[in-house]
């Protein structure tokens, strides 16, 4: 006994030399570089060793978090040993990041099998940041061919490397995030961003995976921003809510189910709604493939998607809820609906109401959006004066408006060399 106790004393010394020394290295790595990624001192090593005290360590440590929005999650992520702070006693929550120092963030927050490949970039050698970033580069994080020109670990981080890289990171973590990724690759982004050429095609799955996982949620007017740089609170909370989703089933997650939904059928009316289709159903992507001629001969038009919103007690629900309901709309249960359509009038006359008559399926209404709401998010719709935007013989894609009932219903619209698509509702 005394023998072991001897053993685990010396076995205790080695290892407070070693934090020491290791300490030691990391303060020095700090001072010669630029990065604003902070590394632990000695005290905040022990701290983090013995598992006591970090919640109070974090709070008095950093002078600069108190009173913001991310003083809660910076506690946080500093108790699970993901950030650190300045020498100075500082945090600087407001701070830019870099590629480097989120790479070495993330590096600590996942927990996928860590696999150290070779460096793959030149102008890495020998920086502060190079074992994290090979190691996400072995875990499938980061893509070397994203960086052709280098990696600049020092540039600043852009919020889409920033979502790409977690939207990576889930799909190696399991095979229903591949199925999610590859589901949404033609799904539409619940951000006006996408009415504004901001969002590239090869971007929608990665922002879908991370939007639709709550990982990332947008700013206030849902955008998503992904030019922008971001900040260290912003990161520290972003990797909290990653570390929760890795390693998940995608199939949890309702709002990237209609995503997937959308970006699969051209409709998120199954996943939101009561509504399933009837035998030999087609859906909104099939229809798509053709036209679909007015009854009343006074157009053709395209139904590209349908994007359902769910009213119950008078408050919207669902993921495209911000993007396209105002404020104020009717209480009471409803489903709002949101026609993406290409229209080709064949007379002179635009007027509405022989245009809806013509549908005679009460799916679908030539129905303006809010045209103030229309115009913040960037989607076309039709004008005061339609006219304006419909004339004869022109291909025009604008954005209309319905609703389906709660209870009860069967809706059904038909093209000629497609099939047709038959929906209803068995909810009592």
């Amino acid at each position: 006994m005394k023998k072991q106790m001897r053993l685990n004393g010396r076995k205790s010394k080695r290892n407070v030399l070693i934090v020491g020394m290791l300490t030691t290295v990391l303060i020095a790595g700090t001072l010669l570089t630029t990065g604003t990624v902070g590394l632990v001192s000695t005290v905040d090593a022990a701290t983090s060793m013995n598992g006591a005290g970090t919640t109070a360590s974090a709070l008095t440590k950093f002078k600069d978090i108190k009173g913001h929005w991310a003083q809660a999650t910076i506690v946080k992520a500093y108790d699970k040993n993901l950030i650190s702070g300045y020498q100075d006693g500082t945090f600087r929550p407001n701070a830019k990041i870099t590629r480097g120092e989120y790479a070495t963030l993330l590096s600590r927050a996942t927990s996928l099998e860590k696999i150290q490949g070779e460096n793959p970039f030149a102008d890495l050698k020998g920086h502060w940041s190079e074992s994290a970033v090979t190691q996400l580069v072995g875990q499938g994080f980061i893509n070397a061919n994203d960086y052709p020109k280098g990696f600049n670990p020092n540039a600043e981080l852009t919020r889409y490397e920033m979502m790409k890289w977690i939207a990576n990171g889930l799909i190696k973590s399991g095979t229903s995030f591949q199925d999610a990724f590859d589901d949404t690759q033609n799904t539409l982004l619940p951000t006006p961003e996408v009415n504004r050429g901001t969002i590239r095609a090869e971007q929608i799955p990665y922002l879908a995976l991370v939007r639709g996982t709550g990982i990332v949620g947008g700013f206030e007017d849902g955008s998503l921003k992904p030019a922008d740089p971001t900040t260290r609170a912003e990161v520290s909370a972003i990797l909290l809510r990653y570390m929760d989703v890795e390693g998940t089933d995608a199939g949890k997650y309702s709002d990237l189910n209609e995503m997937r939904e959308v970006g699969t059928t051209g409709t998120n009316l199954t996943t939101i709604s009561n509504y399933f289709y009837t035998k030999n159903s087609v859906t909104v992507s099939d229809l798509s493939k053709g036209d679909i001629k007015l009854s009343n001969n006074s157009g053709v038009l395209t139904f590209h998607r349908f994007i359902v919103v769910k009213v119950q007690n008078g408050k919207p629900q669902g993921i495209y809820t911000k993007l396209f309901v105002e404020p104020k709309i009717s209480s009471g249960d409803y489903y709002l609906t949101f026609a993406d359509l290409s229209f080709t009038s064949n007379t002179d006359n635009t007027d509405l109401i022989t245009y809806s008559s013509g549908l005679n399926n009460g799916l679908l209404k030539f129905r303006r959006l809010d045209l103030d709401y229309a115009k913040k998010n960037g989607f076309t719709t039709i004008p005061n004066s339609p006219k304006e935007l419909i004339t004869k013989g022109k291909k025009v894609r604008f954005w209309t408006r319905s609703s389906l009932d709660f209870k009860n219903g069967t809706y059904h619209i038909a093209s000629e060399n497609i099939g047709e698509m038959k929906i209803q509702n068995m909810y009592y």
